[in-house]
């Protein structure tokens, strides 16, 4: 049956057959490509929007390191101005300073010291029981603001005094944290094994080695 296909024929059935696989090609090949092509240009679009920023935040970064050098030298500025030393005797000085001015009673305070979250800042916090009226105490907390320290107040609680039913202005007795902080800036560590200035290793002074 083949053999009786003349050349007309054989022509017929390659157009056929062409147009079948371009119609093949179409749907299998560009058409999904067609549709990834609005894909494509929102990711380009996106790349895009970022690039802009990346070269924005590239030409920023100069005055950013400037900024973050000055924060940084501000900073220690600022640390550096904390004392070196506790001085808690000075701090409870006037502490009873400004509750006998107040007339607020110190019952009892107590210390406790630990590492803050700052580098070389150590808190020292003091807990203190006072116990006076309300118009005495609100004076007491307003003068602690002019402590000459670096402090902060903190875990503040009010209790009322057994003449709460007597009086219409009764005493309470209040708990508080005050924590001061101290810079103590970090030694710089001695390598091991490196002699102690005015030393000679390996020598006991007064003796041969």
């Amino acid at each position: 049956m083949l053999a009786r296909l003349g050349q007309r024929e054989w022509a017929i059935i390659a157009i056929v057959a062409a147009l079948l696989v371009g119609a093949l090609l179409y749907y299998l090949m560009v058409q999904p490509l067609k549709q990834q092509i609005p894909l494509l240009n929102d990711e380009i679009s996106k790349l895009t929007i970022e690039r802009d920023r990346g070269r924005a935040a590239q030409r920023a970064l100069p005055q950013l390191r400037a900024a973050i050098a000055q924060l940084e030298a501000e900073r220690q500025e600022f640390l550096r101005q904390l004392p070196p030393q506790e001085q808690l005797n000075q701090v409870f000085a006037l502490l009873s300073q400004r509750a006998k001015e107040n007339g607020v009673v110190l019952k009892n305070f107590k210390r406790s010291m630990s590492a803050s979250n700052v580098p070389s800042v150590w808190s020292t916090n003091i807990a203190l029981q006072v116990e006076s009226p309300f118009s005495e105490l609100y004076g007491f907390l307003k003068r602690l603001e002019s402590l000459q320290r670096f402090s902060t107040i903190s875990g503040l609680t009010l209790t009322v005094g057994s003449d709460a039913n007597s009086s219409l202005n009764p005493s309470l007795t209040t708990s508080l944290t005050m924590t001061v902080f101290t810079y103590k800036e970090a030694e710089p560590q001695t390598p091991q094994g490196s002699a102690t200035p005015g030393k000679t290793s390996g020598q006991v002074p007064g003796g041969r080695p």
